[in-house]
């Protein structure tokens, strides 16, 4: 009884190291790349063999193969050089909407011996997006008695894009009684108010 306790234990070590080895085997390789959103069909991505450290003649032996985590094969891989390309066109915001980390994740798995590595391909934003305002006409109604340096606020405009390509100036047509200003707040969200710049005569 005790024989057969001593060796379910070994058999339970052995399988522990040999998972482990696994693991370490299947996990070991992440590469990243990164390219522009839009980019188009072609658009060289990497090397994959040279990145992880294979030979290119290694891929179609080793029955090389690349799976993509998300709906679309975004990226294919040219077996004769082994270089990442773009397969069809990426819409970062369509993609990622306004996270500032948009990226695809991809697994290359390849045999004797197997092993999987995984490459994340980062998106990058371009600015692709026109500003947009909600409504095209906005009324405000001002009372003539309102002072100099009254603040009225008004709707901005939405770009799709992210980071500095997301950053919106605006610009009044010639006026000299209003102006535009933009202000942040405290919880560094911007508003924009049109400014009264001198008194206002109706008649």
């Amino acid at each position: 009884m005790a024989l057969l306790w001593q060796d379910s234990q070994v058999t339970r070590q052995l399988l522990r190291l040999v998972l482990l080895h696994m693991a370490w085997e299947v996990g070991s390789g992440q590469v990243r790349y990164s390219v522009p959103e839009e980019s188009k069909h072609g658009t060289f991505v990497g090397r994959l063999a040279q990145d992880l450290g294979m030979e290119v003649v290694e891929l179609v032996s080793r029955m090389f193969r690349m799976v993509s985590k998300g709906r679309r094969d975004y990226f294919e891989v040219n077996f004769q050089n082994s270089v990442l390309f773009v397969n069809s066109r990426v819409d970062r915001e369509e993609l990622c909407g306004q996270s500032p980390l948009c990226a695809i994740d991809l697994e290359v798995i390849v045999d004797k011996p197997l092993r999987i590595f995984h490459e994340e391909v980062e998106i990058q934003d371009i600015n692709d997006n026109a500003p947009v305002f909600h409504v095209n006409k906005e009324n405000l109604f001002i009372l003539e008695s309102r002072l100099p340096d009254s603040r009225f606020p008004i709707e901005g405009a939405c770009d799709a894009d992210i980071g500095t390509n997301s950053l919106l100036n605006y610009k009044l047509s010639p006026s000299k009684h209003f102006t535009v200003d933009m202000r942040t707040n405290d919880e560094k969200s911007k508003s924009l108010v049109l400014v009264l710049r001198k008194p206002l005569d109706r008649e």
